[in-house]
């Protein structure tokens, strides 16, 4: 077993971070957890439809350390683990793991870096999307990538079933890359050679973006651009399309079934 997982420090949000930490234990066992670090035990969290199990659950029943802030964290820990961590770690917290860390990524890289990226791939007409599990850095989603996993966008795709399949596929390139970490095979690529000798386009999606999108006005659309931009933004219980796109997007609909009779 690589010495790499020795004081693991795991930070996650989301059913998704629950079942990659129970394969973590379940692979390396609860002796190379040195903490947990996840949403408050007294916080309702959005995502509890997803999940029988939150994170300090998780730790109160193996008797690991949890903690809800990254401050928090003790400075034994090694090697940080991140799935669906919704904060940027800062430049200093990575600096205290001498053995670096790797994050479980909702998109394909170095396409979809930042926030949101199902919203977007649906908006900008994907035909494919993926997951990548990439190594920490300083900078947001530019670390080395060491497993990426890609998929078909399905022509009825909303952001709510875009995200369900990523956090399957996420789940299955998790334990791939994490089994591969255990015995030493992992290897890394740069995505900086990727851009340039793959020709693959990097692109950053800012959270300010979907706020804007969220934001919009009701403006000449065409019925296509409207239906997709619906899909783009059907992302419940976190997001909503807006009233008046619910409103188009029906009207639009019970005039071609009028059209239809």
């Amino acid at each position: 077993m690589s010495s790499l997982i020795d004081g693991v420090v795991f930070a996650g949000t989301r059913g998704l971070a629950t079942r990659c930490l129970l394969f973590v234990i379940e692979t390396c066992g609860k002796d190379h957890i040195a903490g947990i670090l996840g949403a408050s035990r007294y916080e309702k969290t959005w995502w509890r439809h997803e999940t029988s199990e939150e994170l300090w659950q998780v730790a109160d029943r193996f008797g690991l350390p949890f903690f809800e802030k990254i401050d928090d964290v003790p400075p034994f820990g090694k090697f940080l683990v991140s799935v669906m961590w919704n904060k940027i770690f800062p430049a200093r917290i990575l600096a205290g793991f001498d053995r670096g860390g790797i994050n479980l990524h909702p998109g394909p890289l170095p396409e979809y870096r930042g926030s949101f990226a199902r919203t977007h791939a649906i908006l900008n007409g994907e035909k494919s999307f993926g997951v990548t599990v990439h190594h920490l850095s300083e900078r947001v989603d530019r670390g080395d990538i060491i497993g990426e996993l890609q998929f078909p966008v399905l022509p009825s795709e909303t952001a709510l079933s875009l995200d369900t399949r990523a956090q399957l596929y996420g789940y299955a390139l998790f334990c791939q890359v994490w089994l591969r970490l255990l015995d030493g095979s992992a290897t890394r690529r740069s995505q900086d050679l990727l851009i340039a000798q793959d020709k693959r386009k990097p692109c950053f999606y800012p959270m300010r973006m979907m706020t804007a999108l969220l934001d919009s006005s009701d403006v000449p659309r065409s019925a296509e651009e409207l239906d997709r931009l619906y899909r783009a933004l059907y992302l419940p219980p976190r997001i909503d399309p807006p009233k008046w796109l619910v409103e188009r997007v029906l009207t639009d609909e019970v005039r071609t079934l009028i059209r239809g009779v």
